[in-house]
């Protein structure tokens, strides 16, 4: 958040003129596809990658382990336990706020009260005030901005002591009416999906709750911090190596303190990190029926998929993607790589042989003039660069309000 410019340094483009050489958007085109499209956004692992550690090699090697042998079963108990403990257990402190998690808070915040503007000022009346935020990440991070914003939001969860996910919760619109005159307005609405579960989703026999304080989460936390000295030590995602872990694990087999850990984690309501992804039936049918909530999103007339933060290395999300664009020209995808790294691996993933109606559009950072850093597009960048630009009239900074609500809330025990 430190380095996100002030509005009077934001590098705004004259209508028409390119926002990079290299990408051919320009905000005057950005602005027409936002405002006249049914609007939804992936995002994934990278967005939020400052405070949560991404998923690296887990996938391949969760897969790899397997769990046949007891060195095999300790080695995949070991990348469990790193996942948790990197990826999970820090939703506790963004739940309570902790100075730790503001800056990501911030980031998140800014994107959702942009959004909610730019969905207010929505010069079209046939289109609803909705943006779906479809994500693959199991963090808190746009739950708490939203809450902390007051913005509404449909999580697909009915109730409010004990909330159940009903998938058929999503799409409500919601208005507005006067007292006096009893005019209708249609209030802005965020649909969240969480395609990979949630760190707050929990399951109770043939339904899953929303876990408000992370109840679950702290529980198996205790069992990883009993276990935790019986694993096998893996500082960072580089030391996640199949070979390299059975290595380690041989001749040890779990302890009674990793198995209670393993028992509990299994217990989590999210899509695990590895090709057989998942944990129970239920959890099956979730993700199923939100990959095709995505997909029918995408097969609308004149619809719009921002994507930032996301590798499209999962399958099934990048064949539906595919698939979309092949089958609907009304569709246009526009994809923020964070670095020109990475514009590079996920455009080998976009040959123009499978986009033929010329609709998948890949943006990438500037090209760094001499000694200047590479400028990463962050959550920050995306805002400040791409998005706050769309709207003509001079956008009111919500940082002020956020940093207040921040200092209101900041050790609340939400968790």
């Amino acid at each position: 958040m430190s380095d996100a410019p002030k509005p009077s340094e934001l590098r705004v483009s004259p209508p028409g003129a390119p926002v990079s050489p290299a990408d051919g958007l320009s905000i005057e085109r950005l602005r027409t596809i936002v405002q006249d499209s049914h609007l939804s956004f992936l995002i994934g692992a990278g967005t939020p990658a400052d405070f949560f550690e991404q998923l690296g090699p887990i996938e391949a090697v969760l897969t790899e382990l397997g769990s046949e042998t007891d060195e095999a079963r300790l080695a995949r108990a070991s990348v469990q336990g790193f996942f948790f403990e990197k990826v999970l257990a820090p939703n506790v402190l963004l739940m309570a706020k902790d100075a730790s998690a503001q800056p990501l808070i911030k980031s998140y915040a800014r994107f959702v009260a942009l959004l909610n503007r730019i969905l207010l000022k929505r010069r079209s009346t046939i289109l609803s005030k909705q943006a779906n935020l479809f994500t693959t990440n199991v963090d808190m991070a746009f739950e708490v901005a939203l809450e902390l914003l007051e913005i509404d939001v449909n999580d697909g969860f009915a109730g409010k002591i004990n909330p159940r996910l009903d998938l058929g919760e999503f799409s409500t619109l919601r208005f507005r009416q006067g007292t006096r005159f009893e005019y209708r307005s249609e209030i802005p609405v965020m649909n969240l999906f969480k395609i990979h579960g949630s760190a707050a989703w929990r399951q109770k026999t043939e339904d899953i709750y929303f876990d408000h304080r992370l109840e679950l989460v702290q529980e198996i936390k205790v069992k990883f911090e009993t276990a935790k000295t019986d694993l096998l030590p893996i500082a960072s995602r580089d030391d996640i190596i199949t070979a390299d872990l059975l290595a380690a694990a041989s001749g040890h087999a779990p302890t009674a303190a990793v198995g209670d850990f393993t028992d509990a984690y299994d217990q989590l309501s999210i899509v695990n990190p590895e090709k057989t992804k998942f944990a129970s039936t239920v959890l099956n049918k979730t993700y199923y029926e939100l990959l095709r909530r995505l997909a029918n999103e995408l097969e609308k007339e004149n619809c719009a998929l921002i994507a930032h933060g996301f590798s499209f290395r999962d399958e099934h999300l990048l064949d539906i993607v595919l698939r979309a664009a092949a089958t609907n020209p009304t569709l246009q995808v526009i994809i923020f790589c964070h670095s020109r790294k990475a514009f590079g691996e996920t455009k080998a993933l976009f040959p123009e042989e499978k986009v033929k109606n010329g609709n998948v559009l890949l943006v990438q950072p500037r090209e760094p003039d001499g000694e200047e850093e590479e400028r990463l597009i962050s959550l920050d960048v995306l805002v400040d660069d791409y998005l706050a630009p769309i709207l003509t009239e001079p956008v009111p900074s919500a940082d002020h309000i956020i940093e207040l609500k921040l200092s209101e809330s900041s050790g609340d025990e939400h968790a």
